[in-house]
């Protein structure tokens, strides 16, 4: 799939227009800094996980896939 800019900011709108319904049906009321500063929050969370699952070697398959590439990258520079 790919996730161009602006597909990436309009499914942003669409989770902010659906969060805002959803607080305003149950009678919360969010001012635009608030909803400013949780978005960025949910942002930089999200940023957080996606580089730690990006980093981390979590299966052993993955342990063994990434020893395998160090070989490789180790023989290529030798």
């Amino acid at each position: 799939m790919d996730y161009t800019k602006d597909r990436i900011v309009a499914i942003v709108r669409l989770a902010v227009m659906l969060v805002s319904a959803v607080a305003g049906g149950v009678g919360l009321t969010v001012d635009s800094d608030a909803l400013a500063t949780i978005a960025l929050c949910a942002i930089a969370l999200g940023v957080a996980v996606y580089s730690w699952w990006k980093n981390a070697n979590l299966t052993e398959a993955a342990a063994r896939a990434q020893e395998y590439l160090d070989e490789i990258k180790a023989n290529r520079n030798a």
